[in-house]
């Protein structure tokens, strides 16, 4: 209600009497994407996280959002010592003393899911970043979740112009990257992964995961010391060439290895002393299959040459949902959006991609999410590049590498090898029919064979008869009550209140006012329902 979202708590069925109008000149200063953004990081490390997840799906919201929520920032309090010491020890099964010599109390950084503390090992000597879960968090982004169901539920269902966001998809999407980022296991072994992928080392590196360390809630990492890339204080040629070498690093990572880390924004990259980049934060990374990649190659070049009708067609390929829209509203839609890049350079090939994949998505047409996020990795990295080098071209840092793909997918023993799987693929099903159709058969004649319906949107409905039905079990209950007062307060039954049954006094009150409310309801809600 701060930033001027009660009319929408009231679509979602808030009583009117709970909705006040609270406005202030700095919130009246807003724009509706940058209200949305300050209300999120106002409720705190759910709604930041789900904020973010809505930044890596073009598809689903608007462009201008999606800018605006990349700016959302985690500013949490540090836990006090005792606490967060308290879950250190629970993970490690022992006292802090017994694993490090030293340890900071003051948290090097904290964000919303967990703080990290420099420490040194008692065992090697080693100086380590500790990354430490808030204690209870784990709850409480739960209980969140519960909430953020509820009212992507409602809005869903209650709020037309909402509906084509599928906001019940978007909250599950935020619960499956949410059960990831609480598992601390999964970010040590992303980083392992990118370890043995990673070409560019030592320039570019993870930090070294002590496995010994780590568990669910805790990473125990080696200390990287370094700047992040706007504080770099180097040559200008070495800022350049550093700029290229995280380019390369991230194309290799998407388009040669098929893993990359999914949000390499200035804050999760450490550039050492020595010149060496680090990707920290490995909590979310993308994965491309072979297929994806291929279909990628074939997608950036229908992209450089401004073919609509191609793209059309790849995006069809990729399409999760099985639907098949209308085409020619499809070509239409990328048409205007390359139309909005009248003088198209490969430089804008992240931004652009970002653009196609929402037009995709208001022609019915679901993108895989591995696609937006590494759409929003290019962009990501052209900022951090920029950092560091002003004349940064993150077009000609990806050339090489799209051509390479390009090459690689038309190369004719790659072609030759696809054709023979496909045709394997297709060879086994064939070989596979008869068995399928002998047990459809055996199914009919055992009269085991049935059809199952889903009509989708007829949640309003069920829910109005559920409501229903609700009135009128309080409406039996009602009258039950009323005439067991009645026959109560006939019998002169002790204690009396004014020569009558105390009890069947209570009973005629509580009916009186279980019946007011229920008027008050029908009357209030009646009309909209």
């Amino acid at each position: 209600m701060r930033y001027g979202f009660g009319n929408l708590l009231e679509q979602m069925g808030v009583p009117k009497p709970l909705v006040r109008a609270v406005t202030s000149r700095e919130v009246a200063a807003m724009n509706t994407w940058q209200r949305l953004r300050h209300a999120m990081e106002d409720l705190g490390p759910t709604f930041i996280k789900l904020g973010q997840v809505l930044s890596t799906r073009p598809d689903r919201v608007p462009q201008a959002l999606v800018v605006e929520l990349g700016n959302l920032r985690d500013q949490v309090r540090p836990e006090k010592t005792a606490d967060i010491v308290a879950v250190l020890e629970a993970e490690l099964g022992g006292k802090r003393e017994d694993y490090f010599s030293s340890f900071a109390e003051t948290p090097v950084g904290s964000g919303s899911i967990a703080q990290v503390h420099k420490a040194t090992l008692r065992s090697t000597g080693e100086l380590v970043a500790v990354k430490i879960q808030r204690p209870g968090i784990e709850r409480a982004i739960l209980a969140d979740l519960d909430i953020l169901a509820w009212m992507a539920k409602e809005t869903h269902e209650r709020v037309e112009a909402l509906r084509p966001y599928n906001l019940p998809e978007i909250v599950e999407a935020l619960r499956e990257s949410l059960r990831l980022e609480l598992d601390f296991g999964n970010e040590a072994r992303n980083a392992a992964l990118f370890s043995l992928r990673n070409p560019h080392g030592p320039r570019v590196f993870a930090p070294k995961v002590h496995e010994d360390y780590t568990s669910r809630r805790l990473l125990v990492t080696e200390h990287v010391a370094g700047s992040p890339p706007d504080r770099v204080e180097l040559p200008p040629e070495a800022r350049r060439e550093l700029a290229r070498l995280g380019a390369d690093s991230i194309f290799d990572q998407i388009i040669r290895s098929g893993f990359f880390h999914a949000d390499p924004h200035p804050g999760n990259i450490i550039v050492t002393a020595e010149g060496r980049i680090c990707f920290l934060d490995w909590g979310i990374a993308g994965q491309l299959t072979r297929r994806m990649r291929y279909r990628l190659a074939e997608l950036l070049d229908a992209v450089v040459h401004l073919d609509a009708e191609r793209v059309s067609r790849v995006a069809l390929t990729m399409n999760e949902t099985g639907r098949r829209p209308d085409e020619e509203q499809l070509e239409m839609q990328v048409t205007q959006v390359f139309n909005r890049y009248g003088d198209f350079r490969l430089s804008q090939i992240g931004h652009m991609i970002v653009d196609l994949i929402y037009a995709l998505g208001q022609c019915g047409v679901r993108i895989p999410r591995a696609y937006t996020m590494l759409a929003r990795a290019v962009i990501s990295i052209e900022t951090t590049g920029r950092q560091l080098d002003p004349d940064f071209d993150i077009g000609a840092a990806a050339r090489p590498f799209i051509l390479d793909l390009a090459r690689e997918r038309s190369r004719p023993r790659n072609m030759a090898r696809n054709l023979m799987r496909n045709l394997s693929g297709s060879l086994q099903k064939i070989n596979e029919l008869p068995a399928d159709l002998q047990r459809i058969v055996r199914r009919l004649e055992r009269d085991d064979l049935g059809i199952n319906l889903h009509h989708r949107d007829l949640e309003p409905f069920g829910n109005d008869v559920q409501k229903s039905a609700n009135r009128l079990s309080l409406a039996i209950i009602l009258a039950a009550t009323i005439i067991g007062s009645s026959i109560v307060i006939t019998t002169g039954i002790k204690p009396l209140i004014w020569g009558y049954p105390a009890i069947g006094l209570v009973g005629f009150s509580f009916s009186g006012l279980l019946g007011m409310w229920v008027a008050l309801d029908i009357l209030r809600h009646g009309r909209h329902r």
